[in-house]
């Protein structure tokens, strides 16, 4: 997956409305993306401080 598509997907990956293949590729590409992740990060950020979400904290990709 390259990252224009994960990105476009970030919102509905935390909101775990995509099917588990999709989730799949956007996670492996995560762990291999710094700068996606930090978009990853950005839109999680978001979702907690604005709609009063609590997404699942992702372990970042190079601890994991």
């Amino acid at each position: 997956m390259k990252c224009q598509e994960t990105i476009r997907l970030i919102c509905d990956y935390l909101e775990g409305r995509l099917a588990p293949s999709v989730e799949r590729e956007i996670s492996q590409h995560l762990s291999k993306c710094s700068t996606c992740y930090l978009v990853l990060e950005a839109a999680e950020q978001t979702l907690e401080v604005y709609f009063d979400a609590d997404p699942a904290r992702l372990p970042h990709p190079h601890t994991a």
